[in-house]
């Protein structure tokens, strides 16, 4: 069983046929660790954050209680910003860890201060060392390691304003950054592939926002963000873009995004998106859906979005901890018990 979990999700990402479709629960901004499952293993948090045995525990658990066809971490979407000084409030028991601050280095001084191989600050050390426990507990269930895509990045570490007037002033300095924070990503995407990961998720929830006060942050950053996927690519990993929102041009622009299949908003049509970008296409259901309402509902939505194109299925981004655990494990019966054609 553990194989055919492991074949059928990267089948489906190269775009070949699969005698059913996978669920992706690739951890990042898409949470899929819940109340229950911290309860059952008795693991509190937010210590399991800063544990990579405890990490790669949770995930492995929660891959097979709900039955992934994957194994992901970290849980949350604030590793690398941390890293470059943000301030994260990393929750509890009810919550996951969120940015609370940003940086108190002029921006500047944050371009100056990345680090070129952040591979021993902040949580970066356990987060490999649970990709690399994953690998070896269970060698034929994909690890998915997860990243914060550029655009983010630069939305956690500059305020709105203090970026719309450095541009202004200094034309040249959003690259500047865009440089120094990419290199800092291509060494953490190595490192994730060497330890393991078969898969990442690059993660893009700031491509919901549009223009960032008069930016469009995702079109400045594609260049870069196909840095990190080449790097990825060496590596023989599979990648994922994640991006919130729904605009058309959003859409356009990731043609030139060199990744394998993209993931979006349950507002974007899974076949559409898939037939004009030529590329597998990630589905999900409104998160208000999985949250509020029961189980069957759930398992409506999911079989109507693999019909209208879907090559994988996933949870929405920003589900919290009291997510229902039944509306998880549905979409992993649907795929055993239902064929859709």
């Amino acid at each position: 069983m553990t194989l055919e979990r492991r074949e059928v999700l990267l089948a489906a990402l190269r775009g070949e046929p699969t005698p059913r479709f996978p669920v992706m629960g690739p951890g990042g901004s898409i949470n899929v660790l819940t109340r229950h499952v911290l309860e059952r293993f008795h693991v509190a948090l937010p210590s399991a954050h800063y544990s990579g045995v405890l990490m790669a525990e949770l995930a492995s658990a929660v891959g097979d209680m709900v039955g992934f066809d994957n194994n992901g971490v970290p849980f949350c979407l604030t590793v690398e910003a941390e890293v470059l000084g943000a301030r994260v409030d990393m929750g509890n028991g009810n919550t996951l860890p969120r940015i609370s601050a940003y940086p108190e280095l002029s921006p500047w001084e944050l371009a100056e201060s990345v680090p070129p191989t952040p591979l021993n600050k902040g949580r970066i050390p356990q987060v490999l060392r649970a990709v690399g426990l994953l690998r070896k507990m269970r060698p034929h269930v994909p690890v998915v390691g997860n990243l914060t895509g550029p655009a983010t990045l630069v939305s956690y570490l500059v305020r709105p304003t203090i970026l719309l007037d450095l541009m202004r002033r200094e034309p040249g300095f959003l690259h500047h950054l865009l440089e120094e924070l990419v290199s800092f990503l291509c060494a953490y995407a190595e490192a994730l592939v060497d330890q393991g990961a078969e898969v990442l998720v690059i993660h893009e929830p700031v491509g919901k926002m549009g223009t960032y006060v008069g930016i469009d942050l995702f079109s400045n950053v594609l260049p870069y963000l196909n840095e990190v996927a080449r790097y990825a690519h060496l590596g023989g990993a599979y990648l994922v873009l994640h991006l919130c929102g729904s605009r058309k041009e959003m859409i356009t622009a990731c043609r030139e995004a060199h990744v394998d299949a993209f993931s979006f908003d349950p507002e974007v049509d899974p076949g559409e998106a898939s037939s004009f970008l030529s590329k597998p296409v990630v589905g999900t259901v409104p998160p208000s859906l999985v949250r509020y309402f029961p189980p069957e509902m759930v398992l409506e939505e999911i079989l109507l979005t693999v019909r209208r194109g879907a090559s994988l299925i996933s949870p929405p981004c920003g589900l919290g901890l009291d997510t229902p655990f039944a509306n998880l494990r549905i979409m992993k019966e649907a795929s055993y018990r239902f064929r859709v054609v």
